[in-house]
């Protein structure tokens, strides 16, 4: 009898090893697409890239992931490529600059929800804002953006998020602007405020690293505003690492306003809403609602792994001038949660709000 039960151990765990064995190789001989939901060239694209580059060392039997760009739409149009994908395409991922937004004012052209799609994994990232240093009367420091008259700043379309967190911003500090929205991409953005179009606009970390901080700001055409003020990994917020010497944007509205002052009302919650979502996860991985449960745990494990990946790291951090800081499991599934959240009535105050 304990011989048999010894056999029966020895089966159970060979059957246990090749189990797991082929829950772990849900990829192996097939094709591994990664939709990007902006243009090619773009701080979405290089970032999907780098990760694309690494990513197979931890797919057992993928060799390439393939990048497919789909831009447009706001980003919506991979979003839905993603979210609508056939039984072919199911083992599909996606590299998106998501914009929760579309979701709360449950915009047409999103015809997916986030919180269907499986979550994978996301990267924290710092958005900042910059002006033109001959915006009338002069602006030699952030403070000084209290004295100008007027001034214009350049977004994209006017319920992105970014466009709808510069202009909270701007009005809970109480300046007087004009904002252009419309444009296309961001590059247009940046070089509407080299030709003096718009004094003021906003960026992601990347994007202000490797382009407007060394086209405009080491120049000296521009200065770094504000920060929103992320959230740390210890929990607190503040200024990002990656950005010691940029005020948060409490900070300059205590500078403009006085060491007493805070910031109240709609546009303050909302402001603070955005921030703790879109700084917490700005890029987003996601596999599409009909991927397999064993496909996606693997997926999760590879990007775990790579979270810890010394060649990837090195990789990440020489284009972007900044290191990557994953978001994994239950942290990115609560802040897609928190979009269910929202109240009714919050909700009723971004519509108006995006209208005016």
């Amino acid at each position: 009898m304990p011989a048999i039960r010894a056999l029966r151990q020895v089966l159970f765990l060979l059957l246990l090893a090749f189990g797991n064995a082929a829950l772990a190789q849900q990829f192996a001989g097939q094709v591994v697409t990664m939709i990007v939901n902006y243009g090619a060239g773009g701080p979405t694209d290089i970032e999907a890239r780098i990760v694309a580059k690494h990513l197979p060392k931890y797919l057992q039997g993928v060799s390439t992931v393939i990048v497919r760009n789909m831009g447009g739409g706001g980003g919506n149009i991979g979003v839905n490529a993603l979210g609508e994908a056939s039984d072919r395409d199911k083992l599909s991922i996606s590299f998106f600059t998501w914009d929760p937004i579309d979701q709360l004012l449950q915009n047409p052209n999103l015809r997916v929800r986030y919180s269907d799609l499986k979550f994978i994994a996301a990267f924290k990232m710092t958005t900042l804002l910059y002006i033109r240093r001959d915006t009338p009367p002069g602006i030699s420091k952030p403070a000084d953006i209290a004295k100008a008259p007027l001034f214009k700043t350049g977004s994209l379309v006017p319920s992105s998020h970014g466009t709808v967190r510069q202009r909270f911003a701007l009005d809970l500090l109480g300046v007087k602007y004009e904002n252009i929205a419309g444009y296309k991409g961001l590059a247009d953005v940046i070089m509407a405020v080299r030709r003096g179009d718009v004094q003021l606009s906003n960026i992601s970390l990347p994007s202000w690293s490797v382009s407007v901080k060394p086209q405009l700001v080491d120049t000296g055409m521009a200065i770094p505003l504000l920060q929103y003020g992320s959230l740390r990994d210890e929990g607190a917020a503040g200024r990002s690492v990656d950005l010691p010497d940029v005020p948060t944007f409490l900070e300059l509205y205590k500078e403009i306003r006085g060491k007493e002052a805070m910031p109240s009302g709609e546009r303050w919650e909302f402001l603070q809403l955005l921030t703790r979502i879109l700084d917490s996860m700005y890029r987003t991985v996601f596999m599409p609602p009909n991927a397999p449960v064993a496909a996606v745990a693997e997926m999760r494990g590879a990007m775990a792994k790579l979270e810890k990946d010394p060649e990837f790291l090195a990789d990440y951090e020489k284009v972007v001038k900044g290191k990557p800081r994953f978001v994994l499991g239950a942290e990115g599934e609560r802040i897609i949660a928190d979009l269910g959240k929202v109240s009714p009535a919050f909700v009723s105050f971004l519509r108006t709000y995006i209208g005016q």
